[in-house]
């Protein structure tokens, strides 16, 4: 099921997202994301909430960040401008939670 944009918005706000649910403690890996559902290719799974930085305020921020904080923020380029998303705050969002390693991705 491919979502339209409107209802994209409205699950980023409300974080009722459908086929997910937030495993407290993994043994060995503290908490994760159960899918509970399968999804369509190219379908939303949900959102990766957090700080949005310009690259320059980013790349400082993550060079300076301790080595567990760095699975939380990533850089991208949007409409060709180079930024960062920091995920580093705890906030009740699934995305910070997904795996998106090349080696052990739970996601892709």
């Amino acid at each position: 099921m491919l979502l339209q944009l409107d209802k994209i918005k409205e699950l980023v706000t409300t974080q009722a997202w459908n086929g997910l649910e937030i495993i407290a403690d993994l043994p060995g890996r503290g908490r994760g994301v159960k899918v509970t559902r399968s999804f369509a290719v190219n379908e939303v799974v949900c959102d990766y909430g957090g700080q949005l930085l310009s690259h320059k305020d980013g790349k400082e921020k993550y060079d300076s960040s301790p080595e567990c904080a760095m699975g939380y923020m990533f850089s991208f380029r949007h409409k060709g401008t180079a930024l960062w998303r920091d995920a580093t705050e705890e906030l009740p969002r699934p995305g910070r939670l997904i795996n998106h390693s090349r080696c052990h991705a739970n996601v892709s």
